[in-house]
């Protein structure tokens, strides 16, 4: 019996020895901390947020400048892009696209003609009025550009446009919709079959690669 009691105690002291190195090295890992630690600590501590607070700041300003150099980009893009489609609307950039070719020529000289330059100005101004009311948005005659201000005028056998001389025949270029375009001018007793009926000759075709001119008035430098 007594031997069994002296093993035990034996055990129970060789597990205490091992609870206490164990400890021992758990309280060499750990750092001590006292009060002047702390205060050190809390001095760091109010440091760092401070710098977080001045970061935080800084990197809001710097999204607000961000922001406003967009927004600055963006509305620069969209000036250009309104005056770009102004200047296009008021002709003065050429522009490429689909649409129709209409060629106006005089009927023949001689029996059965009925003479020369019987075109007249208001037989060209039935044509663009027609392509225009069927959606083309960029009209040519003869190389020139027909804008709000394009005055087709007659004086004789002479015609002008824009101010400069033109003859028969006549060369009108439309952008549009190439087949509404075409249906509009062909419709049976419009505009092509009322000139086609005092001899004028008139022909029309479609095409997917026309250029019409940009405008070059006399009003311009």
């Amino acid at each position: 019996m007594k031997g069994r009691q002296l093993w035990a105690m034996v055990g129970i002291v060789a597990f205490l020895g091992v609870l206490l190195g164990v400890q021992f090295r758990i309280d060499r890992g750990v750092p001590s901390v006292g009060p002047e630690n702390i205060g050190e600590m809390a001095v760091l501590l109010l440091r760092a947020e401070r710098q977080n607070q001045t970061l935080s700041h800084e990197v809001a300003a710097l999204k607000a400048q961000l922001l406003s150099r967009a927004q600055g980009v963006a509305r620069y893009k969209s000036l250009v892009q309104q005056l770009d489609q102004a200047r296009e609307e008021a002709g003065l950039t050429p522009v490429k696209g689909q649409g129709v070719e209409v060629v106006m020529t005089e009927p023949p000289a001689g029996p059965g003609g009925n003479g020369i330059f019987s075109i007249h100005d208001t037989d060209v101004l039935m044509i663009l009025n027609e392509l225009r009311a069927a959606g083309a948005y960029a009209l040519s005659i003869n190389g020139h550009r027909v804008v709000a201000t394009t005055e087709v005028r007659q004086a004789g056998s002479i015609f002008s446009i824009n101010d400069s001389p033109a003859a028969p025949p006549f060369t009108i270029l439309a952008l549009g919709t190439p087949t509404t375009l075409r249906q509009a001018l062909l419709l049976r007793g419009g505009v092509v079959d009322t000139l086609e009926a005092v001899g004028i000759g008139i022909k029309v075709q479609t095409s997917s690669h026309l250029e019409v001119p940009a405008y070059q008035g006399a009003d311009l430098p």
